[in-house]
């Protein structure tokens, strides 16, 4: 299987950003209403992602191979002042990503005033994770089905689960099948290049617990984006995560036990500144900038 590099987007103002609709399909997320998201910065790229601990980001693999940085929490439009700005001390993929769960986590330089996002148990996801059910993608990404223009902005969307356990689409990762990812969206909504690395929520009277990681498109599509998504499975990766960073990862609870409780394994079946600056100290807001996104929005087999 091969991944590949999808795109160029060169973000050139505000103004232009904010001529989207938001998402391909969504909405702009309010802010404060999902803090836990944040923007994951590198060099010459860019991804989203989600805060899982204090001090630890989830994202996908990929994004880890372009080399992150920093990341910003707690803003809804980056090319404007405000958001936590933290640097990236260790960045970690999946082990080979490519052929297994494309997920990475960061470690972060010290610990975000954030509270961090919760990840659903492997029972919670089981019982969710059925086809047709609604989920909340966010995430920083484009918001054209062509994945052109620009956007600078955290969006929302709803998308339906298509396809549970993820046997369905080419673009499903057989080491993982089924049950390792899933896919869900399409018909004019999805996630976009940019999006990847961030969470799929669902929600129920406890608030919104994550229980994917967006990936890649499907296979099946004709543009790059709009026609639905592969997202890995979050609470699969879990003692991954704790296992590499040393950190306990907040759960959800099923059944008055709490999150992970008896899963033995993964496959269980139960350029900002310190000071909050925008990116460059407030130069997105005037100059063009360009950043590669790695999001592989589609997977050729070889």
């Amino acid at each position: 299987m091969l991944k590949t590099i999808s795109c160029i987007l060169v973000l050139s103002s505000p103004a232009i950003a904010g001529s989207l609709s938001p998402v391909v399909g969504g909405s702009a997320a309010p802010p404060g209403k999902w803090s836990d998201v944040v923007l994951v910065v590198a060099p010459d790229a860019a991804c989203s992602g989600t805060l899982i601990a204090p001090d630890v980001v989830l994202t996908a693999g990929h994004c880890i191979e372009v080399h992150p940085d920093e990341v910003v929490i707690g803003t809804v439009d980056y090319a404007k002042p405000g958001g936590e700005v933290i640097k990236v001390k260790s960045a970690t993929a999946y082990p080979d990503w490519q052929h297994s769960y494309d997920v990475g986590v960061l470690v972060l330089d010290h610990a975000s005033m954030t509270k961090p996002g919760t990840i659903a148990a492997a029972c919670t996801a089981n019982k969710q994770l059925v086809d047709g059910a609604s989920l909340e993608l966010v995430g920083f990404g484009l918001t054209t089905k062509s994945g052109t223009g620009d956007n600078s902005k955290l969006e929302q969307a709803k998308l339906p689960v298509i396809d549970a356990e993820c046997t369905q689409d080419p673009a499903c990762e057989p080491s993982v099948a089924p049950g390792g990812e899933f896919t869900a969206g399409g018909q004019g909504t999805d996630s976009c290049f940019g999006d990847s690395g961030g969470p799929l929520y669902f929600a129920d009277a406890h608030g919104a617990t994550q229980i994917g990681v967006v990936s890649r498109g499907v296979g099946t599509q004709g543009e790059p984006c709009g026609g639905g998504g592969v997202y890995v499975r979050a609470d699969q990766v879990v003692p991954w995560i704790e296992k590499t960073t040393g950190r306990t990862i907040g759960r959800s609870t099923c059944d008055g036990k709490a999150d992970g409780e008896g899963d033995g394994s993964e496959m269980s079946s139960g350029g900002c500144d310190a000071t909050g600056g925008a990116l460059g100290g407030g130069a997105l807001a005037l100059a063009a900038v360009a950043w590669i996104l790695t999001i592989p929005r589609r997977r050729e087999r070889s």
